[in-house]
């Protein structure tokens, strides 16, 4: 493994930032040597963040590709297991796309699994006192629909990366920044081993 991409995505409704572009670029800043790192801010948003995880597959060829999304106040970090190919949201995206019960790709696959050991990583994370779980929703809002494009992209086209999505609780005293930056380099380190 030599090139790494990380996405976070831009705030969303009243929130100022967004753990999972806060700990993008500090991941970004402290990438172990002999690792490219690669950050990528997403737009919160159906069609322009899957056109552009697609293009930063095609454009970069990363050989690991680690998506970051928030979700509200968890008590995990939430590595995920499945894409599925469905969009319903219960709010419009940032740009007032609101889809019901679409489909992201007509007659794509129903759902993708991760190509990575999704178990051997939330063990890595476990092992350093970090609280993980495997989950099997990313959900049916923007992040699950950017998950996706990427393994169709990935699966598809025949593309070597191997990617996985993460869901971040919110920045606070449980989970600070410098928790969830540790969780993102454990888990670079992991797969690197």
């Amino acid at each position: 493994m030599r090139k790494v991409l990380i996405t976070g995505f831009e705030p969303f409704g009243v929130s100022e930032v967004n753990s999972s572009w806060e700990t993008a670029v500090r991941v970004g800043q402290l990438a172990p040597k002999g690792v490219c790192v690669e950050t990528l801010l997403l737009p919160v948003s159906f069609v322009r963040a899957g056109k552009m995880i697609r293009e930063a597959l095609k454009e970069k060829r990363p050989d690991v590709l680690v998506m970051l999304g928030q979700r509200g106040k968890g008590e995990s970090i939430d590595i995920e297991r499945i894409a599925i190919n469905m969009m319903d949201a219960s709010s419009p995206d940032n740009d007032g796309y609101h889809p019901q019960e679409q489909t992201i790709v007509d007659g794509g696959e129903a759902a993708y699994f991760s190509n990575f050991p999704v178990k051997t990583l939330r063990d890595a994370l476990l092992h350093k006192g970090i609280p993980a779980r495997v989950s099997n929703s990313a959900g049916l809002y923007v992040c699950n629909s950017t998950y996706y494009n990427a393994l169709n992209e990935i699966y598809e086209q025949g593309l070597p990366t191997k990617a996985l999505f993460i869901h971040l609780p919110i920045i606070s005293e449980d989970f600070p920044i410098e928790m969830l930056t540790d969780a993102i380099l454990a888990i670079i380190e992991t797969i690197r081993h």
